[in-house]
This record gives structure tokens, sequence and C-alpha cells, in this order.
């Protein structure tokens, strides 16, 4: 029998291991467009979700530059930020976590957007989206991370978007949102290996890209991608030609690396590629606009922040049955990221006018609002830190 004192301890350890004060808790970092700013937010069960410190962010004080995309490198030491209103380029930032001062930068091409990087760390790939220039060919930016200097510009397509790598590293994916065409290209030779049309499904094989939506964009409505930051055209004013069939504005990659899957913001569906054979092999009908995509991380479920509705779907990736629609508490819902156990989704929404933006915590479970947070206007960007559940 255990003597009492070994037991009243075993107990103690337990209750101290069940205690709130050792509960789990996830970290955020949220970008702000309208506000030069990056909100920290910490969530737990327990306590729900809060603003731990905003970062000013920006290079030029009387300017709103736009903070858009974000990215932990893979051990969490540094993070990455594109400010999109550059003068006139923009600029990819490198920030130290914890005291989140910037300890590098470096300048990119025209409205860079989304960013990644390879699972080393080694390379970042962000887009130049060229939101306000001329429906022209634009290009993705290849950044060394230790130098922090820009080792090319390759030419893609026309304003592309959501920029993400293979799980390998040996391949980056981004979007053209209008020329309705997924890139894929070589982390090795950073040359475009493959095109695909996403509205024919059909391997593009003509390198000369004309853009297919010359005065076309995503849909949205007010508060959409070009809506709300310094000078943002409303994307509802420029959906009226309905050129595109898909629109894509994001891309995201299962685990295992097989298959790629693309938002069709214009077309409200979501397109499944398979990498082998280039080709399409599945079409969720995702109504309501879907914007930013994430799967979580057991590959069992695809989420969509549908920016058109303000919602978040949920769908089974086995069956394609849509678990849940859950309306969010504002309008324009727009990044999504899911917590590395699966348990929460964190959603940011970029609301209306002269509203805040706001964070929406998503239990996974029971597909419940579990925190709310308000942060600066038009949140964006979303990225979780590393090691959090």
């Amino acid at each position: 029998m255990m003597p009492r004192r070994l037991a009243a301890i075993a107990l103690l350890a337990v209750l101290v291991a069940a205690s709130p004060a050792h509960a789990q808790s996830y970290r955020a970092y949220v970008a702000a467009e309208s506000e030069d700013e990056v909100a920290v937010l910490e969530f737990t069960p327990e306590g729900g979700l809060s603003v731990e410190k905003v970062i000013r962010v920006g290079r030029w004080p009387a300017e709103i530059e736009g903070p858009h995309g974000m990215f932990f490198d893979p051990s969490g030491e540094y993070w990455y930020l594109t400010l999109g209103h550059g003068f006139p380029n923009g600029y990819l930032l490198k920030y130290e976590t914890g005291p989140d001062t910037v300890v590098a930068a470096t300048e990119l091409g025209f409205f860079p957007a989304t960013v990644s990087l390879t699972p080393d760390g080694v390379l970042a790939f962000a887009v130049n989206s060229n939101f306000y220039g001329d429906h022209v060919p634009s290009t993705v930016s290849v950044v060394d991370t230790e130098e922090m200097y820009e080792i090319e510009q390759v030419t893609t397509c026309t304003m592309p978007h959501g920029s993400r790598m293979s799980p390998d590293g040996m391949h980056n994916y981004s979007a053209c949102m209008m020329d309705d065409q997924l890139v894929e290209m070589s982390t090795f030779s950073l040359e475009v290996t493959r095109r695909l049309n996403l509205a024919t499904g059909e391997p593009v094989t003509d390198p000369v890209v004309h853009g297919a939506m010359a005065g076309g964009a995503m849909a949205g409505g007010a508060g959409g991608e070009m809506a709300g930051g310094a000078g943002g055209a409303m994307a509802g004013d420029m959906a009226s030609s309905g050129m595109a069939a898909c629109s894509p504005t994001w891309t995201t990659l299962s685990g295992d690396g097989r298959f790629v899957y693309v938002a069709c913001n214009r077309g409200n569906e979501i397109v499944q590629v398979d990498i082998e054979s280039w080709s399409v092999t599945r079409r969720i009908p995702a109504d309501g606009a879907p914007y930013n995509l994430a799967l979580t991380p057991d590959g069992s479920r695809l989420l969509a922040t549908l920016k058109g509705s303000a919602h978040l779907a949920v769908w089974d990736l086995a069956t394609g049955e849509q678990l849940a629609k859950i309306e969010s508490t504002r309008k324009v819902t727009h990044g999504v990221a899911v917590t590395s156990d699966n348990r929460f989704a964190f959603v940011t929404v970029e609301g209306i006018g002269g509203q805040p933006g706001i964070v929406e915590v998503i239990d996974l479970a029971t597909y419940a609002r579990v925190g709310v947070a308000e942060v600066g206007k038009q949140a964006g960007g979303i990225t979780l830190v590393p090691g959090a559940g």
C-alpha cells in the first residue's frame, strides 16, 4: 500500500496537472491591413481569447502600408510579414519572436500578399499580387531568409495569390486570380514547372499569360481583398464583368503532398487537384465566395472562409459532406488557421466601414464559437505560433 504522504503528493500532482494554470494555450499573430498593426492573441479553453499585445508595423508613419501575409519559420524563432502598399514596391520584414522587433527587411514587387516558407525555413516565396496596377502578368519573389535578400522575381501570372509550399519543400503553389490558373514552381530551379486551368481542368501549355479577366475580380462584396485598405478598390465594383469562371484566391496542400486544394472565389467551389496526374479530381460546392482554406493536421477536414456570406464552412474530406457552416458575428471573413492538435480554428473577420476587425475561435468538436476578440481594421493574415497545441 502506498504511504499516505506519497499518495497525497501523487494526488497533488494530478490536481496541478489538471488545473487551469496548466491548461493548453494557443497563440496567434493577426495582421490588420488598414491599421498597420499586428495583434498577438492568446486563447485558452478556460479563459477564452484575449489580445496580449499590439505591434505597430510599417516603414512610413504617415501612410497605411497594408500588412498582409504572415508566416512563422519552423523553429518559431522568427516570423515574416509582407507590407503590401509599397512606394511603389512592398517589403518582406523579418521579426524576432518575443520582442517582436524587425531584424531585417527586403524590397519585393508590387503589392506582395501571401508568403510561405520552405520546410527548412531557408527560402520565402511571396506573391506580388499587383492589385492596383494594370492587369498584366506579375511575379513571385524568392527571398533568402538568412541574408534577407531577394534572389529572383519569377513571372507567373496575373494577380498571383495564395502562396503555399509542398510538404517536401520541392514546389511552391500559387493561384492566378485573373487567369484561373494554378501555378507550380520548383524551389530548386526557381522556374514554373506546370500550369493548370482550374475552370477547364486542362493543363496550360502556353507560357504567355494575357489576363483572362481584364476588368474582373473576385467575389465577396464590400470589404473584399481590395476593399477597405489604403486606397483599395471595392471587390464588388471589380466583379462586374463576370469573365472569370473561378478567380482562385488560395491554395493549401494535403499533409501527404498528394493533393492541392484551391478556392474558386467566383466559382463558389473548391477544386481538388491531384498533383501526380496534374488533373482536377473533385469539385466541392462552396456557396458564399470561398476565400482562404485550411486543412486539419490529421487530414480529415477541409475548412474555408466564405468571404461573401461571412461564414466558416467545414467539410469531411473523405465523403465531401459539409459538416458545418458557422456564421460570423461580422461581415467579410478572411483568414483561417487550425491548431496542430485539430481542436480549434482561428478565423479573421475584416468588418466593414469603420468597424474593428475581429478574430473568432471555433471549437472543431462542437462547431461552437468559443472566443472572440477585437483587433485592428480589416483583420486578414493570420499565423499560429509553432508548438501551440
